[in-house]
Parts: structure tokens; C-alpha cells; sequence
């Protein structure tokens, strides 16, 4: 069921980039931006190539892999209204294309979803997403949200 409590929502989708944020921390990726998250700066917007709009996206975290010598970018996804939505493939294709020709060094994206749904999200990504991407997508159950059934914004 659909909430109407913005507060609510967005107390939510902070609690999800903390989630990004400690998982970051946890595979000790240096963390260079967090939406709505101090001490971090907001991340910056990273040029569309071309994706769906144009516009450029903005990651909710973005860090640094300092191991690997690549960026790596976090998306929060509340429930699977989001995951699908043309906002979300122009996202994750912004984020995957980034740096795509460095191989090894392109780019990772990791996104924090209701564990339920991590089927749901493989088959997105597998139907909509350039298969030369698909190693470089990563999906983080939350442990905010361990069941959308649980979940009061899923429909």
C-alpha cells in the first residue's frame, strides 16, 4: 500500500543511502558523496550520453575503490515499482557506461533493494541492460527492507 507521508518516504530513502553508506565503508570504498548524508557532499551529476532524457543523473552515494582504481556509484531502490521505471534504466545506464572503456576499471554500480527482489531485479537487468555490463551491477539486499511484503510503499 502507496503512503502519503513524505516525511515518512524520505526518512526511508536516507535510511537506504545508510545502508549504501555502511556497505561502502564495509568493502572500504572511500565515500566522495552522499545525498542528504553529512559530513558527505552531495554527489556531483554525471553526464548522459545519450540514455532516454539526457539529463544528467545523480547517484545517491558515489566513492572510490582505491584497490581498484575505479569509481563505484550506489542507487537506493524502495520497492519494485522503482526498479523498472524509465528514470531507473536511463540510471543505471549512465552509471555502467561511465568509465566503460577502461575494463577492469570501468565503473561499478551497486544497488540496495528489498532482498525479495533480488529476482525480479537479476531479470531487469538481464532483459534491459547490455550484457557486457551485467558483472559491473551489483544489487545490496537491504537490511532496512528485508521483504517488500513488509514494506509500507509497496503496492
Amino acid at each position: 500500500m502507496a503512503t502519503n507521508d513524505p516525511a515518512g518516504a524520505a526518512d526511508l530513502r536516507n535510511g537506504l543511502i545508510q545502508d549504501l553508506i555502511d556497505f561502502f565503508l564495509q568493502e572500504k570504498i572511500e565515500i566522495h558523496g552522499a545525498k542528504g548524508s553529512p559530513p558527505y557532499p552531495e554527489p556531483p551529476h554525471i553526464k548522459n550520453e545519450g540514455f532516454n532524457d539526457t539529463e544528467p543523473r545523480q547517484p545517491d552515494i558515489i566513492g572510490l575503490d582505491t584497490a581498484a582504481h575505479r569509481i563505484v556509484f550506489g542507487l537506493a531502490r524502495e520497492d519494485g515499482r522503482e526498479l523498472a521505471t524509465e528514470k531507473s534504466l536511463a540510471e543505471y545506464n549512465v552509471f555502467l557506461d561511465h568509465n566503460a572503456h577502461l575494463g577492469t576499471r570501468a565503473s561499478l554500480l551497486y544497488v540496495v533493494i528489498p532482498e525479495d527482489l533480488l529476482q525480479e531485479f537479476t531479470g531487469i537487468i538481464t532483459h534491459y541492460i547490455h550484457r557486457e555490463y551485467w558483472n559491473r551491477i551489483i544489487p545490496v539486499p537491504s537490511r532496512r527492507l528485508p521483504s517488500t511484503s513488509e514494506h509500507p510503499l509497496t503496492t
